[in-house]
């Protein structure tokens, strides 16, 4: 009987906890219901939000609005146009075009010039700028001069006291690269370009312009470039005008020498020959090459009393890794390093203390350096490729073998694919030796470069042919010769 009694109690409380956890279940079905309830009638309110979107889309859709920006999208996907500002797009759209009118106030206004660039920066692109100005003054052309603050020292002020705002006359003359066309012109606006004829004056440096840049062809009517390799480069991709205009070489108007005086003011040993390599870290090391300078002299074994070898550089912070490796690899040689700017007099001072300049680049554009070394009368040493040919002859300087080779990777501008010059180390090895065993032959190249320098190179000569060309220009006659 109590077995029993037992059996009906233990029953009676496991009947409770059912009956607890049954009303568990209905209460957290009720909340499951209730939810479900919610996330209904939402998923009516975004299917009716849905509907009305399609709608409108729909309306949008056959509207003359959208009619004519989708339009205007295949227009841009026809033309090869992307992306930019509106004055990048004017510029792109106005490159497909081969041709430009002169204006009427360029044929009729009195003839002047508005120079943009670098002109106070202490860099080849500045020296190019105020090149270009000495051509314009010997031709007596009246001018405005622009200047374009650079990121590099400013300190030349040969011009400084002229610098204006405003482009008063009727041509432009903007001294600086394709690829910084597209800033400077939205810097500038319409108006700097309104009844003018711009010229662009570019330089390069591979034998190949990057079709990336094709659509700074708009900004500009023609292009001047300083060397028959930079003008074949850019003729082949556009046809604009593209004019062959050299710059004439400035090394008179500067104390050949610091106060102090010769070797001693830089450093330099007072015995054996000197042969110096002046470049600018940020213009690539891979295409300035000095390693090979290093590499050449190294395999020339010239003793420390025989020869020094003086790299002078500017913008070292630009790739400290290739300056520490240009370091390491002249260790134990006599090599003389000079890390940092120097006032143009200083510079001119420091070439006049060569006995020769060697410049084993693989491409340049110009070959500012080797001109002006060529103007005081230094024997060269230099590739015999790319912008420097044009003044450099077997009669007035040392060229230097070579072979093209293909870049294998992209460095800063120049594109993978495109090829350069591998300069025949061993052959600079052996013309090094040449010119100390043969100092009186070097001597008379050298003197032969300085004639041949001061006859085409003068701003008399550079000057005149602006002025020819601009005339041509003002009367209609743009074909280039």
């Amino acid at each position: 009987m109590d077995e029993t009694v037992q059996e009906l109690a233990r029953l009676r409380e496991e009947s409770a906890r059912l009956s607890d956890a049954l009303a568990g279940v209905c209460a957290d079905s009720e909340a499951a219901l209730a939810e479900l309830t919610r996330i209904l009638a939402r998923q009516r309110e975004v299917l009716q939000d849905s509907a009305t979107v399609l709608s409108q889309t729909a309306a949008i859709r056959t509207s003359n609005t959208w009619r004519m920006l989708e339009a205007y999208r295949r227009a841009r996907i026809r033309l090869g146009v992307s992306g930019g500002s509106a004055p990048a797009l004017r510029a792109m759209l106005r490159a497909k075009r081969g041709t430009r009118r002169v204006p009427a106030a360029v044929r009729s206004a009195p003839i002047g010039v508005n120079v943009s660039g670098y002109l106070d920066a202490e860099t080849g692109m500045g020296e190019a700028a105020r090149a270009s100005v000495r051509s314009f003054e010997a031709a007596g052309i009246p001018l405005a001069l622009n200047n374009v603050p650079s990121l590099v020292r400013m300190q030349d002020t040969t011009y400084r006291a002229a610098f204006v705002d405003e482009n008063p006359h009727p041509f432009n003359v903007v001294h600086l690269n394709a690829d910084n066309m597209g800033w400077f012109a939205a810097g500038r606006g319409r108006g700097y370009f309104r009844d003018r004829y711009t010229i662009g004056f570019w330089f390069w440096e591979l034998s190949t312009f990057r079709d990336e840049w094709l659509p700074f062809f708009g900004y500009v009517d023609e292009v001047w470039t300083a060397t028959e390799f930079v003008r074949a480069a850019i003729q082949a991709k556009t046809a604009l005008p593209v004019v062959r205009m050299p710059l004439p070489v400035a090394v008179g108007g500067h104390n050949p020498q610091p106060a102090t005086g010769g070797r001693a003011y830089f450093g330099l040993p007072e015995r054996g020959r000197v042969f110096l390599y002046v470049f600018d870290v940020s213009s690539q090391m891979e295409r300035k090459h000095p390693l090979g300078a290093v590499r050449a002299f190294r395999r020339a074994a010239l003793g420390p009393e025989e020869a020094v070898l003086v790299l002078k550089f500017t913008n070292g912070e630009y790739d400290r890794a290739a300056v520490r490796r240009l370091h390491e690899e002249a260790e134990g040689l006599n090599v003389v390093m000079l890390d940092g700017y120097m006032d143009r007099s200083e510079l001119i001072a420091l070439l006049d203390t060569a006995d020769c300049y060697f410049s084993p680049h693989r491409s340049e554009g110009f070959g500012l350096t080797i001109l002006e070394a060529m103007a005081l009368g230094k024997a060269v040493i230099a590739t015999n490729y790319s912008g420097n040919v044009d003044f450099m002859t077997p009669e007035n300087s040392y060229p230097l073998d070579y072979r093209l080779v293909p870049l294998t990777r992209d460095y800063g501008p120049y594109m993978r694919g495109a090829s350069w010059a591998d300069p025949d180390l061993d052959h600079a090895a052996s013309l090094m030796r040449h010119v100390v065993e043969h100092a009186e032959e070097a001597a008379g190249r050298g003197a032969r470069a300085r004639a041949d320098i001061e006859r085409d190179w003068n701003p008399q000569v550079t000057g005149s042919r602006v002025r020819e060309r601009l005339d041509a220009i003002r009367t209609g006659r743009r074909i280039v010769p």
